[in-house]
């Protein structure tokens, strides 16, 4: 379908950094420490921002022990903080922690939401 290829060739412009048109999402590898559901949580993250035309780097990390470290040049951070929990980040700065999983996506749309009327 032609106008998947098109969306295919703005995803890989966008991850090779070559051209930004929206939210560009970056997630970790799960490993041991992952004690949220990483895949679904960055799925639905990205499904959310689909809309956004804000050229801004959101991070879904699995744990609070790389996540921070991996994440410092990333915008917005969605970091896991143990089982069902998630602490948000702008920039490096945690902004809240331990927040329920089942809330921590819509406190991150606000997050950038309020951001962007700044």
């Amino acid at each position: 379908d032609p106008v998947e290829e098109i969306y295919a060739t703005k995803r890989i412009l966008a991850a090779a950094g070559i051209r930004q048109t929206g939210p560009n999402l970056i997630s970790c590898p799960t490993c041991g420490r992952t004690q949220i559901d990483l895949v679904g949580l960055a799925k639905e993250v990205e499904a959310r921002l689909q809309d956004c035309r804000k050229n801004i780097k959101v991070a879904v990390m699995g744990c609070i022990v790389n996540g921070p470290g991996e994440m410092a040049d990333a915008d917005y951070g969605y970091v896991g903080a143990g089982r069902g929990k998630i602490s948000l980040y702008k920039q490096k700065e945690c902004i809240e922690k331990n927040i329920p999983e089942e809330e921590a996506i819509e406190k991150l749309l606000q997050l950038i939401e309020s951001e962007s009327r700044r």
